[in-house]
């Protein structure tokens, strides 16, 4: 049981990390590292360039915010495997007609499925 609460605690931990590392990347690249043509003023261009450097481009924000991504939803596939008999037993519990359960989770398998295809799609 302890095992199962550090790798459950692990997982989060770092869920919590990679959805950070995604919503600042996003961020970045919405707000502070706009495409040049675009930029909207003197003082985002300085910003952004005197705070990241030179290095830390548009681009290589854009691959943190895929991969950061990619490993929140890896790590979200994981969380819901380490909570599923958690999971089951409320819908049992408040869902009595198993066909309407199975179409439940039916459903939730469709939307995990649609989150992981345009990975596949982006990553190639």
């Amino acid at each position: 049981m302890k095992n199962r609460l550090t790798v459950n605690m692990i997982i989060d931990l770092a869920m919590f990390i990679a959805m950070a590392a995604t919503s600042i990347s996003g961020v970045v690249i919405k707000l502070i590292a706009p495409l040049r043509r675009t930029a909207e003023s003197e003082w985002v261009r300085n910003f952004a360039s005197s705070f990241f450097g030179q290095g830390w481009g548009r681009k290589l924000w854009a691959e943190i915010h895929l991969w950061s991504g990619v490993i929140v939803l890896l790590l979200l596939v994981a969380h819901i495997a380490l909570h599923w008999t958690m999971i089951d037993g409320f819908f049992k519990k408040h869902i009595e007609n198993k066909t309407l359960r199975f179409a439940l989770y039916m459903v939730l398998l469709l939307l995990l499925i649609l989150s992981v295809v345009p990975w596949l799609w982006a990553i190639k």
